[in-house]
């Protein structure tokens, strides 16, 4: 069996360094699918991006594409001002303005008929897309707005990984994700590795969201309950697709063509025809949520996004 190794989870917390941004500056296929899903929608139009990050990467895009405006949003003070330097360098600097803070806290002078994020997690909703993309919709979004991307899904599957091992190189890293969080518990593994290679059931959807004007928005709380027929597992798979535009194929996880998402790891030793439950409630921060996973009625994984004072033990 090939080796796995094991690494935290980081888009849902404040860790974001230099290796994660140029992950995700990698041209790949899903940079060129929201290349390609801005040049279409972008010309002309006041465009918003959620969550620009270090290299304000489709604010740049979308000034390119012929944006008439792009008001990038950016959270982390640090990559605000990176991100701002990033758009002097591109030459678009009249076209663009960077906004430092949540997106909660924006107002903007004109309703965007663009949006673009990429607050998309390793498991679909971590980063609170819900929630923060669902308030840009009432409040600086015009009703037929155009949204990139238009679905993002969570699929699980049994796998047989071994024993995979922590990869020491993450343990510095592992301590900040667990400072963010408040401590260790739930805490979320992402499995380093052929993970395609290692499924022994077919893939299930677990969550299916759709951000597109002409349907209602997602909800933010949710469960659904799957069936998996598996082989012999040393656990379950968590990882994200997501369809950039309403047309073409999804950007998958497990395919190879992204650096941007890795799949989460859970061990729960399993065989035969099993019911899995998966649950999703925000947390007390209003954003992101809390996840439970259970197999044939049984708790195997209790996820918060963050370990708050009054659930906090010894």
């Amino acid at each position: 069996m090939l080796p796995f190794v094991l690494f935290p989870s980081m888009g849902e917390y404040p860790v974001y360094n230099d290796a994660v941004y140029d992950g995700l500056a990698a041209p790949d296929a899903r940079s060129r699918a929201y290349d390609a899903a801005l040049r279409a929608a972008a010309p002309g139009r006041v465009v918003l991006d959620v969550g620009t990050g270090r290299d304000a990467l489709w604010a740049v895009a979308a000034a390119r594409a012929g944006a008439r405006h792009v008001y990038a949003i950016e959270a982390a003070p640090a990559a605000a001002a990176a991100a701002r330097a990033a758009v002097d360098l591109s030459g678009f600097s009249r076209q663009i303005t960077v906004l430092e803070g949540w997106a909660s806290h924006q107002v903007l002078p004109v309703r965007a008929e663009v949006c673009v994020s990429e607050i998309v997690g390793n498991i679909a909703s971590s980063e609170g897309a819900i929630p923060i993309l669902n308030d840009c919709r009432q409040r600086l979004c015009t009703p037929g707005c155009v949204w990139i991307p238009f679905r993002a899904r969570t699929m699980i599957a049994a796998v047989d990984v071994g024993t995979p091992s922590l990869d020491p190189s993450c343990r510095l890293l592992m301590d900040r994700v667990i400072a963010a969080a408040g401590g260790a518990s739930g805490l979320r593994l992402c499995l380093g590795g052929p993970a395609w290679s290692a499924l022994v059931s077919s893939p299930a959807v677990v969550e299916s969201d759709v951000f597109d004007s002409r349907v209602l928005p997602p909800i933010s709380d949710m469960s659904v309950e799957v069936e998996l027929v598996a082989g012999k597992a040393t656990g379950l798979l968590l990882w994200t697709r997501v369809a950039v535009a309403s047309s073409g194929r999804e950007v998958d996880t497990l395919d190879g063509g992204t650096r941007a998402w890795a799949p989460v790891y859970l061990p729960a030793p399993l065989a035969g025809r099993v019911r899995v439950g998966f649950s999703r409630r925000t947390s007390d921060d209003g954003v992101h949520p809390d996840y439970l996973l259970t197999v044939d009625g049984v708790t195997v994984w209790r996820s918060p996004h963050h370990v708050s004072s009054s659930s906090r033990t010894p």
